[in-house]
Parts: structure tokens; sequence; C-alpha cells
């Protein structure tokens, strides 16, 4: 029965790791999205309105073998799309 509940343990551990990387990576993105809006007030409503569901949809968890990452093409792509206007850029 311990090794069970060290197990559940563990296993909630990283999935609770996973979430708090997903979290904090979304503050530092917005953080950095308003920034590069440089006062541009319809910019950074876009970037409140639109964020989290964009940022939602581009990040991925990954798996066993896969670490977290974002897409940033698809993070671009949604906010773009969403505002119907090109405010951001992706480098890739």
């Amino acid at each position: 029965m311990k090794r069970v509940g060290v197990g559940l343990l563990g296993i909630a551990l990283l999935f609770g790791m996973k979430f708090f990387n997903k979290s904090s990576d979304s503050k530092a993105v917005r953080a950095r999205l308003v920034e590069l809006c440089e006062g541009d007030t319809r910019c950074v409503q876009s970037v409140q309105a639109h964020f989290e569901s964009c940022f939602d949809a581009a990040y991925k968890l990954g798996g066993r073998r896969q670490a977290s990452h974002l897409e940033t093409n698809e993070l671009v792509q949604c906010l773009n799309s969403r505002a119907g206007r090109s405010y951001f850029a992706s480098a890739k």
C-alpha cells in the first residue's frame, strides 16, 4: 500500500511541476508580448483578450520522451488572426 501511495505522490508531483512550468512560462510570455507592444493600446488589449486561449492551444505539455514547449509560430498566428491585425512576427 505504501508503494502505491509513493507512486501516486510521484505522479502528482510530476504533473504539478508540468503545470507550474506552464503557468510560469505563460506569465513570462505574456509580459514579453505586452512589452513588445510598446504602449500600443490596441495591441495590449489584444494580448489581454486573446492570450490565454492562444497560449493554451500553442503550449504542448510533452510526454515521456518529449519536454514541454511552446509552439511560437502557432501562438503568433493565433494572436494575429484573432486581433485581425499583425502585431507580432515569429523568427522561425
